[in-house]
C-alpha cells in the first residue's frame, strides 16, 4: 500500500506542479484500506465530471440485469427496442464494443459541430432512437473491437427498457444508493473545468447519459472500487465478478469485461476505464488479484489524450 500511494502521489502531484492540470483528486484502495487526497485545491470530496467512466457502471448494470433475470447477455438489443426489426447485435457486444456500431450515431456530428462546447446536449432523443432501430437491425455484430459511445448509450437505454426503469434511476437505485455514493449523480455543480487553459462548462449528455453523463468524487469512486475488489456482502456481490470477467479478447495485451477494459502486462491483469469531456478527465484502475485500485479525477479535458491515463497505469503496475 505505501508503495502504491507514493507512486500515485508522485505521478499526480507532478502534473499539477508542471501546470498540466489545475487540480486533481485521488484515492488509493488496498483491501479495506483507503488513502486519498488532492492537489491544486481539490480534495477527495471535490466533484468532477467523470465522462466515460460512466460506462463501467453501465457494465455493472448489465451484469446486475442478467443476475435478476431481466435480460441475458446474449439477447439481441432489438429485443428491448420498441419498433425495431430483429437484429444480430447482442447486449454483450454493446458492452464490449464489438457490435460494429460507429463511435457516434450517424447524423449526430452535425449537432456537435454546431455547438462544440457542449456536443451531445442538443442531439434529439427521437433521432437517437430512430437511428438505433436502423443500426441495431442492420449491424452484423461479432466485430473487432471499435470503441462506440453510440453502443454504450444504447445499452443504457435498453437496460432501462428491460427493467422498465429509466437508466439514470437504475444507476441511483442499484449502485449509488446501496454503496452510499451520495455525491454521484447525473446533475451536479463540479469544480471549474479547463480546456487549453480556458474555462469551459461541463458537457451535458443529452439522450446519451450511459455513454458519459455522471459526476462523482474520488471518495465515491473509492467506494465503488472497494466493492468491486471485495463484492461479497455488497450490492455488487453478483454483478462485479460477472462485469469484470473477460467477455472479449481484443489483442495480445487487452481484453474486455462488461464496460471494463483489461490491460495485460507482466502476468498481471488491471481492469480500467478512463473518461474525458470538454473540461474534465478521469481514470479508474483496479487489480483484483492484488486487491488494489486507484481513482484520479482532474479538471482538464480535451484535446486528448487524457493526462491521467499513463500516470495511473504506471503507478498501479509499478506497485
Amino acid at each position: 500500500m505505501p508503495d502504491l500511494v507514493e507512486a500515485v502521489v508522485s505521478q499526480l502531484s507532478a502534473l499539477v506542479e508542471r501546470g498540466e492540470l489545475a487540480s486533481v483528486a485521488f484515492a488509493v484502495v488496498a483491501g479495506s484500506d483507503v488513502r486519498s487526497g488532492g492537489f491544486g485545491g481539490a480534495d477527495t470530496d471535490s466533484v468532477f465530471q467523470i465522462g466515460s467512466v460512466t460506462k463501467a457502471l453501465t457494465g455493472l448494470l448489465l451484469a446486475d440485469s442478467a443476475g435478476r433475470g431481466e435480460a441475458k447477455l446474449s439477447d439481441p438489443g432489438t429485443d428491448y427496442l420498441s419498433g425495431a426489426s430483429p437484429g444480430q447485435v447482442t447486449l454483450v457486444e454493446l458492452a464490449t464494443h464489438t457490435s460494429g456500431l460507429p463511435r457516434l450515431p450517424p447524423g449526430m456530428r452535425r449537432y456537435a459541430l454546431l455547438r462544440p462546447r457542449d456536443p451531445y446536449a442538443w442531439y434529439p432523443r427521437s433521432s437517437l432512437l430512430r437511428t438505433a432501430r436502423r443500426s441495431l437491425a442492420t449491424a452484423p455484430g461479432g466485430q473487432p473491437y471499435a470503441y462506440s459511445n453510440f453502443g454504450a448509450a444504447l445499452l443504457g437505454h435498453l437496460l432501462g427498457e428491460a427493467a422498465q426503469v429509466p437508466y439514470q434511476r437504475l444507476v441511483e437505485e442499484r449502485i449509488c444508493r446501496p454503496l452510499s455514493m451520495t455525491a454521484t449523480s447525473f446533475d451536479a455543480s463540479p469544480v471549474q473545468g479547463y480546456s487549453n487553459g480556458r474555462k469551459v462548462p461541463p458537457w451535458h449528455p443529452g439522450p446519451m447519459p450511459a455513454a458519459g453523463g455522471l459526476y462523482s468524487t474520488a471518495s465515491d469512486m473509492a467506494k465503488l472500487l472497494t466493492a468491486c475488489l471485495r463484492p461479497q456482502g455488497t450490492s455488487l456481490a453478483e454483478s462485479a465478478p460477472l462485469a469484470l470477467a473477460t467477455h472479449a479478447v481484443i489483442g495480445p495485451r487487452g481484453e474486455m469485461g462488461l464496460g471494463w477494459h483489461h490491460a495485460l502486462r507482466d502476468g498481471r491483469r488491471v481492469s480500467w476505464h478512463n473518461g474525458m469531456t470538454g473540461g474534465y478527465s478521469s481514470m479508474i484502475a483496479l487489480d483484483t488479484d492484488r486487491q488494489s485500485a486507484v481513482v484520479a479525477l482532474a479538471n482538464r479535458g480535451s484535446p486528448p489524450p487524457s493526462p491521467l491515463d499513463a500516470p495511473v497505469m504506471r503507478a498501479i503496475f509499478a506497485a
